[in-house]
């Protein structure tokens, strides 16, 4: 069933370049794992154990934690949607907030990160039975986090982006690519023409 579900990943790559996602879903094309995303699976693990030994998580002051859940599968079938959650966060008021944790030095939220804790909120919201307002993206380097707001209208547009990108891959045709700064360092450079 997996097979007929897109990843909150895709959505990433989709708002990174259009073009990596059909590479990728597709014709096939697997990413090579790069030394960046090496390192940022090993400081996830440190980043965990981090946390333990801070007096806030994530911001949020420890006494208003409820329950931290790392790497949490989420999938809903009838979006056609699943994913990973870095970091959920249950506050006890009954809040949950996912967390993303990001591994680079860029200065602002990129819209892409904006679209996946969005995915992540309406995959949560079944799980727990709550409406998902809010998100973080969390910068370790920096010991920043950057508060994103979830608004009902961003959830009603990322089930349509849901629905462009699996018109994308069904429709077999190449899509335009999105130059910039990204071109430099994507995977699917040399495919690239």
């Amino acid at each position: 069933m997996v097979d007929d579900l897109l990843q909150v990943s895709d959505i990433t790559q989709y708002f990174y370049c259009p073009r990596k996602v059909y590479f990728m879903k597709t014709l096939g094309i697997k990413i090579k794992a790069r030394p960046k995303m090496d390192m940022g699976k090993e400081e996830h693990e440190k980043e965990h154990r981090r946390v333990k030994e801070r007096k806030t998580v994530y911001g949020f002051p420890e006494e208003d934690v409820a329950q931290v859940i790392y790497n949490l599968a989420v999938e809903d079938i009838n979006l056609g949607l699943y994913g990973m959650v870095d970091t959920t966060i249950i506050l006890k008021s009954g809040e949950v907030v996912p967390v993303d944790v990001k591994y680079t030095d860029a200065e602002s939220v990129r819209i892409n990160w904006k679209k996946q804790l969005t995915a992540y909120a309406l995959l949560l919201e079944p799980q727990f039975k709550t409406m998902v307002k809010r998100g973080f993206v969390y910068f370790p380097s920096k010991h920043k986090q950057i508060q994103i707001d979830i608004p009902d209208e961003a959830k009603a547009i990322l089930k349509q982006d849901v629905k462009k990108i699996k018109e994308l891959i069904e429709s077999e045709k190449m899509p335009n690519v999105s130059k910039g700064k990204q071109c430099s360092y994507c995977e699917m450079k040399k495919f690239c023409i």
